[in-house]
């Protein structure tokens, strides 16, 4: 009889302890990156407002709309990396209202 591999038994424990792991550790991933991407807009939209600072410094005035500070070469684009839409009202750039 040969012993040097496992049997079917062993295989299925893993599998089971594997999968109970991926099940706890999945929901957990996805929760992380909807936090991150958040994150990562409100930083970006940080950062649009600084630059419209420096626009209304050299043009002493405020950009219209953020595609201004685009053309501009200011920022690269006027939506978050994660694809959302900055709010432009009065000089200010904020969070879209239907984005939490």
């Amino acid at each position: 009889m040969n012993k040097k591999g496992f049997t079917l038994t062993e295989l299925l424990i893993v599998v089971i302890i594997i999968s109970g792991l991926m099940y706890l550790i999945v929901p957990n991933i996805t929760s992380t990156k909807k936090a991150l991407d958040d994150k990562t807009c409100d930083a970006y939209i940080e950062l649009v407002n600084s630059q419209i600072q420096a626009y209304k410094l050299e043009y002493d005035e405020v950009p219209l709309t953020l595609t201004d500070l685009v053309n501009s070469n200011y920022i690269k684009s006027d939506k978050c990396p994660n694809g959302n839409v900055i709010n432009y009202v009065d000089g200010v750039a904020s969070k879209s209202l239907n984005e939490s």
